[in-house]
Order: structure tokens, then C-alpha cells, then sequence
């Protein structure tokens, strides 16, 4: 009877749902995302600032992008990030295989999507 009450105070106390914090507003609706793994993440952000930059360094962008992607190769953003900087950097051929590798691992993925859009009309400068 003890371990019964013990199991229903440890179901009973377990948080329900996903949590807040993989929570995220996408194009105005609250979606759930796994936390991104921490190594991604830095790889990621420190592409981020490369692309900030004035002008872009699109060599080290690349560069911690696909670590972000080593880190974490089923994130759609990380292979769409890929594509835009292959395209930037006038790489079609790598940004058409990125853009595609995100929409396997998510087909309706909107920032793919886009990019697709935008290397089907040849324009070899993304926008994000």
C-alpha cells in the first residue's frame, strides 16, 4: 500500500505538458520545440554574430553553422541557416541540398520553405 501511495505522489507531482520554456510565438501561434542541444546553440549564435557583422563574415559563419549542424543534424533551422549562407556566398548547389535536408526533417518548415522559394527565382542573397 506504501509503494502504491509513494506512485501516485510522484505521478501526481510530475509536470504535465511540455515545458514553458520549449515553448516559442512562430508567425503569431505558440508552438513546443525540443531545447536545442547546448553545443548547437553556441555554434548557432556565434554564427549569428558573424552574419551581424558589417560587412557579414560569411567564411566564419559558415564555419560555426556547420558545427551547429555536426551538433545537431535534425534541426530544419540549423540546414535552412546553411542554405542561406551557401546561397550568400553564391553556392547554389550547397544551399538547394541545405534547404532540401530541412524540409526532409520538416516539410512544411516556413523558413525553408521561403528559401526555396527564393533560390527557385535565383536569387543567390538571403534575406535572414
Amino acid at each position: 500500500m506504501r509503494v502504491a501511495a509513494i506512485v501516485l505522489l510522484v505521478v501526481g507531482c510530475a509536470p504535465r505538458g511540455p515545458s514553458h520554456q520549449a515553448l516559442h510565438v512562430v508567425d503569431g501561434k505558440v508552438v513546443y520545440s525540443a531545447p536545442p542541444a547546448s553545443t548547437a546553440y553556441a555554434s548557432y549564435l556565434r554564427c549569428r554574430l558573424a552574419l551581424e557583422a558589417n560587412p557579414p563574415r560569411l567564411d566564419e559563419a559558415a564555419s560555426y553553422i556547420d558545427a551547429a549542424v555536426a551538433a545537431d543534424p535534425r534541426d530544419p533551422q540549423l540546414w535552412t541557416v546553411r542554405g542561406e549562407i551557401a546561397a550568400r556566398q553564391g553556392d547554389g548547389a550547397r544551399a538547394m541540398a541545405s534547404v532540401k535536408r530541412a524540409l526532409e526533417l520538416s516539410a512544411d518548415y516556413p523558413a525553408a520553405k521561403r528559401l526555396l522559394a527564393r533560390l527557385g527565382q535565383g536569387s543567390a542573397v538571403a534575406d535572414n
